[in-house]
């Protein structure tokens, strides 16, 4: 695929099976020409962009870009229940009331910053726990709730010269393989998609690990999803880490989830993208798998994090 519209070109992702890059795009004036360009190279490339800029963009052109794909969505981990356990004190607290807070702070609650540098001074934090420099398993963004975000954007600010990569697995291709006998298995299961812990390892701010996934706080959402915007369907198991199949014994559910999983994270299903200052990737989260590669601890990563709100989960049907 290679195309030319209001100054956007359009080439699939070089090494993949799925997503495309995207040049020329003025994040600070986005046509509505250029909209439709975006969204037919969102249908045309199971919902995965690149785009590429020369430069670092604005937070404000960001969240422009992020509004191309929907209503901006709060970031996860600072406003109570989205990624937060309520801190004593703050029952009564609104959120429009946290949101004011943030801002008399200077802190923007849509934007999310990923890495081991301040974000206001880019200098490198004094402590950055361990295992944030490790594997980031396989996941979905805020799964773990009713109504998850739909689109996730990722802003490339600092790299580092090796690793730090971020995978992404076709959920959307999983489903399609799945045999017709597994297909007919899961339809009507849910899973239990856990909220304890981040992609990292690391709790989130808060939250207390369970005994077991049975008793993992996160929300119950069915194997197989229809996409709307597509009429696909696509496999949505969230993250391994405590995930739970809901009514199963509990040794059940681990033998059925191992097997999904092994399904899902298959070689053919993936791409790996290596990251270039100033890029803005964005992905469907009803049809994508994302995780990140390791990094040496001495160097510094340092991304922009911005997400739309989501629907209710649509399950797929017989």
């Amino acid at each position: 695929m290679s195309a030319t519209a209001s100054n956007l070109s359009v080439q699939p992702l070089a090494g993949a099976k799925f997503g495309a890059e995207i040049r020329g795009l003025d994040p600070g004036n986005i046509a509505e020409a250029d909209k439709s360009v975006i969204w037919e190279t969102y249908r045309d490339r199971h919902g995965l962009i690149c785009f590429a800029f020369d430069h670092l963009i604005e937070a404000d052109e960001l969240h422009s870009l992020t509004a191309v794909f929907g209503e901006n969505e709060f970031a996860p981990g600072i406003i109570n229940g989205l990624g937060k356990a309520t801190p004593q004190g703050e029952e009564n607290l609104s959120v429009d009331d946290q949101v004011a807070r943030l801002r008399a702070s200077g802190r923007d609650p849509y934007m999310t910053y990923i890495g081991n540098l301040d974000p206001k001074t880019l200098e490198k934090k004094a402590t950055t726990p361990g295992k944030f420099f490790g594997e980031w398993e396989w996941h979905t963004d805020m799964s773990y709730i009713e109504v998850p975000p739909t689109f996730s954007l990722l802003h490339a600010r600092v790299i580092p010269d090796g690793g730090g990569d971020t995978g992404f697995c076709s959920q959307v291709m999983a489903a399609q393989a799945l045999s017709p006998e597994m297909r007919e298995r899961v339809l009507t299961l849910k899973v239990k998609h856990d909220s304890t812990y981040g992609s990292s390892g690391i709790p989130r701010p808060g939250m207390t690990p369970p005994d077991s996934p049975v008793e993992a706080i996160g929300y119950p959402h069915p194997i197989l999803r229809k996409v709307p915007t597509t009429g696909e369907e696509a496999m949505f198991l969230g993250r391994r880490t405590n995930g739970y199949v809901m009514g199963l014994p509990l040794d059940e559910s681990e033998a059925l989830l191992d097997e999904l999983w092994a399904h899902a994270t298959q070689p053919e299903f993936c791409y790996k993208h290596q990251w270039q200052v100033g890029q803005v990737v964005v992905w469907d989260n009803r049809m994508m798998l994302h995780m990140r590669t390791p990094f040496d601890e001495t160097k510094a990563r340092f991304m922009w994090r911005t997400q739309t709100k989501g629907e209710a989960v649509v399950p797929a049907q017989a």
